[in-house]
């Protein structure tokens, strides 16, 4: 999930380095953390339980799948053991080696199959995963314009954010500025609210 994080922040993250922004002089600049407000949002906790859920969910059924899959190994196994048995009637020999074929055609089928739809299962979790960050990040940002608004700031860097070379793009702020505390606490207000209600 983290690793689908990065690009999501650097595209709804809120780093304002515009020149009419600073054209305007700025008077009230704030700095926010906006990986540690999603990291520690309720609502992404909550979306990371159902991630794992759904993980291990599909864990159980591949298993299920690959222990039908191994069944038939062990058959085809034992039936290559019969066929090279030389002491074994030709027409026995003969419907081993049919039964080995058909077994082998089934296990492949099942295998391939399999395959087909893991992959299809964690198409549709990332997919998801993917929605439901954006919508995530979304509220973040809500919540941050309206303290903006609020608290009469001018502009407000992410101080988590980085360029395509990982270095920070805010190289230095001073504590004072940071409003990633109010802001969490603010995003968290609903959480006991809102964790009754899906129960």
């Amino acid at each position: 999930m983290k690793s689908l994080l990065k690009p999501l922040l650097t595209s709804l993250g809120l780093l304002l380095f515009t020149s009419s922004v600073f054209a305007a002089e700025a008077k009230s600049i704030a700095t926010v953390d906006m990986k540690k407000l999603f990291d520690e949002y309720h609502l992404t906790k909550g979306a990371q339980k159902k991630v794992k859920e759904n993980q291990a969910t599909i864990a159980k059924e591949n298993n299920q799948k690959l222990a039908e899959i191994r069944k038939i190994a062990d058959k085809l196994d034992s039936l290559s053991k019969l066929i090279d048995d030389g002491s074994i009637a030709p027409k026995l020999k003969e419907k081993h080696v049919r039964e080995r074929k058909m077994q082998a055609s089934r296990g492949n089928a099942l295998e391939h199959n399999r395959r087909e739809w893991l992959q299809r299962r964690n198409k549709a979790i990332n997919e998801n995963i993917v929605t439901e960050m954006r919508k995530i990040l979304a509220q973040i940002q809500d919540k941050v314009e309206v303290y903006a608004r609020d608290n009469d700031v001018d502009l407000i860097l992410d101080k988590s954010a980085r360029g395509t070379t990982q270095t920070h793009f805010l190289i230095f702020a001073k504590d004072k500025f940071d409003i990633t505390a109010p802001l969490l606490k603010t995003l968290n207000d609903g959480a006991a609210t809102e964790t009754k209600k899906d129960k």
